[in-house]
């Protein structure tokens, strides 16, 4: 028993300098703002009116992202804190997505991709998003071309980027096109 503990001890000795390593390349920790959301450089605030921020998005060239979230999600703290604290991955979202965030429990008033007024709960409710985090990608003709829907681990969630960055969504879908990346 002695000599496993002392391999053990001498495994995590061995590891330190990768584990720091990949803790020294990630991105500082994101803040939290008073709403106890992730403040991420690269998310836009929302007009108040879907259709606008497609739009907005449109005029950019980009995509539509929707982030569903809410404070005190551990999901969500991962997220940012891992997966988009990644270099590479948190540039790839930041130069290629309009993204905007509603929050799974809030109250404001948003105009829905319909034109109709509703609070951020109605929304959630008639978007079906059941939980956090959930990320919906909407394209300039209107379509929901993806979602998200829970924390997904970083190469996954890069992939699907990359899956509706690239439009493979015409020609595929997710699940044929993730057995096409390598997901390491």
């Amino acid at each position: 028993m002695q000599l496993i503990r002392a391999l053990f001890v001498l495994v995590l000795f061995a590891l330190a300098p990768a584990v720091a390593s990949a803790q020294a390349a990630l991105l500082p920790m994101p803040e939290k703002g008073p709403d106890g959301m992730w403040i991420e450089d690269w998310m836009r605030p929302s007009t108040g009116d879907l259709t606008k921020d497609r739009a907005l998005a449109a005029a950019e060239g980009k995509v539509l992202a929707v982030f569903w979230e809410r404070d005190g999600c551990e999901f969500c703290a991962q997220l940012h804190g891992v997966a988009l604290r990644m270099p590479t991955l948190h540039r790839y979202v930041a130069e290629r997505f309009y993204a905007v965030r509603l929050d799974f429990y809030g109250r404001k008033k948003f105009i829905d991709f319909d034109g109709v007024e509703r609070d951020e709960q109605d929304i959630k409710l008639r978007h079906k998003v059941i939980g956090t985090p959930s990320i919906e990608f909407h394209t300039a003709d209107g379509v929901e071309v993806l979602r998200i829907p829970g924390y997904v681990e970083p190469p996954v969630l890069a992939a699907a980027f990359e899956f509706v960055d690239t439009g493979a969504y015409k020609t595929t879908n997710i699940n044929a096109f993730l057995r096409t990346r390598p997901l390491q």
